[in-house]
């Protein structure tokens, strides 16, 4: 059966060495999802994918697959934007490295894009824009576990239910995914978890419901960054039940998480 060549919009989460000359390259795709596929020559290449396959440069992708299953064949692939930034800088590219790492930990192949691929792609603007880095990586991250069904439950205690109110002194309980109130805490004995200010609360629950591309205008403390990256590491860790290699990375580099 002759393969039909599609085109797709993408963004370059990793790429391995086949051979002497071939790559294996993973995507994520507007509408698709997650695409792995091979880039034959594409190490030679002088023309169809020299500086176009770096990682996470955005792509027009033109691509063909065989029969259901196999890798894609990766014709060519136009470049939209290279952000160079993310690959220049040390800190920068782990932060992107950490965005690429989760979809890679939480997705599967051709599982649709629900959200995902504008996400990533503000993300890594975002990022390239030097815009304040660990806010971005803080905000990305709460949109994507939503993306994922793992909506942070930040509005009210989520064992009994009341409000939240600036007064009370909140946790964040990984098992049930929500905030718990100190007295709910005390009185159902629940594990000392992550604790979370008001502020911090308010700008990440903010950033939940904000537009995407109004979400950089919300900025974050340096106390609410240091909350917020370990409360999501801690939270991550537990739904994947793995770390994220990027997050340990940074923070042998003496970021707070």
């Amino acid at each position: 059966m002759p393969r039909t060549r599609e085109k797709v919009a993408a963004i370059v989460l990793d790429c391995r060495d086949y051979g002497e000359s071939d790559q294996i390259m993973t995507f994520f795709c507007q509408e698709l999802g997650r695409m792995s596929g091979i880039a034959k020559g594409a190490k030679r290449s002088q023309k169809r994918f020299v500086n176009k396959l770096e990682l996470f440069t955005s792509l027009s992708l033109h691509y063909s697959v065989s029969r259901p299953g196999s890798l894609a064949f990766i014709a060519e692939a136009e470049l939209v934007d290279s952000f160079l930034n993310l690959r220049q800088d040390a800190h920068l590219f782990l932060m992107a490295s950490v965005m690429s790492e989760l979809i890679m930990a939480a997705t599967q192949e051709l599982e649709g894009d629900d959200g995902i691929f504008a996400l990533l792609e503000w993300g890594l603007r975002s990022l390239h824009s030097r815009y304040p880095a660990l806010t971005i990586l803080s905000f990305f991250q709460i949109r994507f576990l939503e993306r994922i069904g793992y909506r942070p439950h930040l509005y009210s205690c989520c064992q009994c239910k009341q409000p939240f109110r600036e007064t009370i002194r909140y946790s964040f309980d990984n098992r049930h995914g929500g905030l718990v109130c100190e007295q709910c805490q005390d009185q159902e004995m629940i594990p000392l978890t992550t604790t979370l200010s008001p502020g911090t609360i308010k700008i990440l629950e903010a950033a939940q419901n904000c537009p995407l591309h109004r979400l950089h205008r919300l900025q974050l403390s340096g106390l609410g960054v240091g909350e917020s990256l370990s409360f999501l590491h801690r939270y991550q860790q537990h739904l994947l039940q793995r770390d994220i290699c990027s997050l340990k990375l940074l923070n042998e580099a003496s970021w707070q998480i």
